[in-house]
């Protein structure tokens, strides 16, 4: 997938569907949270990317995470997340544990406006696409 240039610069491609340890049964409802995450400045966005790694390391053996993705904008500062949980508790055990825990309190003040969107789909939607996220989020706003 080739990096694709927008108004606002040069943009890397999302990172590829990655599949979770959770494997929902067919028809399965699944918890969907979809993030949209603008840093302050600049100089925060390698610090960022650090943590992306270490996050994608915690998810990759999260109980509960059924897939997960990240399309980044870093000429706009911008970060999207999308993932797919068995339920909202699994995705609430994530996000207070663990890098992702460590990075809240880290990156605490060095964020914009973040906007968050907590969703469903089923199992047979996986893996999900960008344009549906996107739609969650502004649904949500």
């Amino acid at each position: 997938m080739a990096a694709y240039i927008d108004r606002k610069g040069p943009s890397m491609p999302a990172l590829p569907w990655s599949a979770g340890v959770y494997k929902p049964a067919d028809g399965h409802q699944l918890h969907v949270l979809t993030t949209n995450l603008p840093l302050t400045r600049y100089r925060d966005v390698p610090r960022f990317l650090r943590w992306t790694v270490k996050i994608r390391t915690q998810l990759k053996s999260a109980p509960g995470c059924a897939g997960y993705t990240m399309d980044a904008k870093p000429f706009t500062k911008t970060f999207w997340t999308l993932s797919a949980w068995s339920d909202r508790q699994a995705m609430e055990r994530f996000v207070y544990s663990g890098a992702h825990a460590d990075m809240l309190k880290d990156m605490a003040g060095r964020l914009g406006n973040p906007h968050f969107a907590d969703s469903t789909a089923i199992s047979a939607d996986l893996p999900l696409s960008w344009a549906d996220a996107r739609s969650r989020i502004k649904r949500a706003t």
